[in-house]
């Protein structure tokens, strides 16, 4: 087999491929041969049939049985002499085959980079650390009391603060319904302020069977453009008012929520919060080797696997409008100018991608196979499923590579921090908790 190689731009190679007639012909005397003993045709016993018969009756079949065999045979033992590595599997182009003569195809193929390491044990990095409050840990049991509220109708049936209500409503502007903004059975709980500022207001001192209108302003930066800006109400239907009941914090609590004593629970959710910041630590300490390390190259990467994770986040960003009952190319974003900020964003990813490969070569850093197992052990017991169908899905939708991948980042990114130097050890930093972005109507 003859293979010529030519870059037709960074990243991007043409692979020439030609097999010899000799090769193309010996492969269709093994598929005739084969369906020479299984054929059965009238005046011929099965092996018996000539050979111009079989060429007459089943040739277009035999042309793609070789062909199947062929080309990915061809194409592995090309790529393999030329000795690129693909970024992407390449789009086969039509060929054509016939016996007698030499098979030849051309492939585009775009390849992985190419760049020679620099210096990447010299990164320095500030040290993070964070410790959750005081406050912060009084929060989470606070919510963990309200997950163990009780509700009580209302003698009343008049709505107060902190109580969880059942309304419909439907929104007006001007007068006017607006179409496809309503809803039944919604509820809420008053005081949580989840939705927009004045709406839970509203509601509070209605009775239930009442309906009532809440004036409110919708902010400019509402995520529906029809709204937003937009001065309006909402038409109110109040169904039911419940009172609700939290638990007392106490050692009694703490056993229903599987602990021994208040402290001991207090303790628990303490390490929880702080495992969370430990990894919030983690990953602001990666993204500023991110931004050290990936300045110091500037390779080009293959543009088709820029575009293909591009084109998957746009989708997923648009799909997010999608869950909510919003067209995304009617809302108030600027897509293409979203598309421009993404591809920065995917560029800089792939290009830390490819250097954190290039140093995991270098550093002999890999991930062994009981280790990939172990992960996927893991992946099977959340499913509940066993692990070898666990592992045969992962591994035909790609996401086995993927977590293989994963893994190796996630060990060479901890050998970049242990020789990384601290700039300054920065005092234990009482962290408040992320601020809310939930959005209401």
């Amino acid at each position: 087999m003859k293979v010529t190689v030519e870059e037709v731009a960074p990243c991007k190679k043409k692979i020439q491929v030609e097999v010899p007639k000799e090769e193309v012909d010996r492969k269709f005397h093994e598929i005739y041969e084969e369906l020479k003993q299984k054929a059965q045709l009238p005046g011929f016993r099965p092996g018996r049939a000539p050979l111009s018969l079989l060429k007459a009756r089943f040739g277009s079949y035999v042309r793609d049985q070789v062909l199947e065999k062929l080309l990915p045979e061809a194409y592995e033992n090309a790529i393999k002499e030329a000795g690129v590595k693909p970024a992407l599997e390449p789009k086969i182009p039509q060929v054509e085959l016939e016996e007698g003569k030499e098979f030849c195809m051309v492939i585009e193929v775009e390849t992985e980079p190419e760049f020679e390491l620099g210096e990447y044990t010299d990164l320095e990095v500030e040290a993070k650390r964070y410790s959750p409050s005081v406050e912060e840990v009084e929060r989470f049991l606070e919510r963990m009391r309200e997950q163990k509220a009780t509700l009580s109708d209302r003698e009343d049936g008049v709505a107060r603060e902190g109580d969880l209500v059942v309304i419909d409503y439907h929104v007006e502007i001007e007068g006017e319904a607006v179409e496809g903004k309503e809803g039944q059975g919604m509820s809420l709980i008053l005081g949580k302020k989840e939705t927009i500022p004045g709406f839970e207001e509203g509601i509070l001192g209605h009775k239930v069977g009442e309906t009532f209108s809440v004036d409110v302003e919708f902010p400019e930066d509402h995520y529906d453009e029809d709204l937003a800006g937009k001065k309006g109400c909402f038409v109110v239907t109040l169904n039911q008012v419940k009172k609700r009941e939290l638990p007392p914090l106490d050692d009694e609590f703490a056993e229903s929520m599987g602990f021994d004593s208040l402290e001991s629970l207090k303790e628990s959710v303490r390490k929880d919060l702080q495992a969370e910041y430990d990894r919030k630590a983690r990953e602001e300490m990666v993204e500023e080797i991110k931004e050290r390390l990936v300045a110091r190259y500037n390779f080009p990467i293959p543009p088709s696997l820029v575009e293909e994770k591009v084109a998957k986040r746009l989708d997923d960003e648009k799909f997010k409008f999608r869950l909510r009952g919003m067209d995304p190319d009617k809302a108030n974003i600027d897509w293409e100018e979203k598309r421009k900020k993404l591809e920065e964003e995917v560029i800089k990813e792939v290009r830390f991608s490819y250097i954190l490969g290039k140093i995991a070569q270098t550093e002999g850093i890999k991930v062994e196979e009981d280790d990939l197992r172990e992960e996927v052990e893991k992946v099977a017991q959340r499913l509940q499923r066993p692990l070898e169908e666990v592992a045969d899905l992962m591994y035909r939708s790609g996401r086995l590579q993927g977590l293989s991948l994963d893994m190796l980042h996630e060990r060479v990114l901890d050998f970049l921090l242990e020789k990384a130097v601290a700039s300054q050890d920065e005092p234990v930093v009482e962290s408040e908790e992320p601020r809310r972005e939930d959005e209401g109507e």
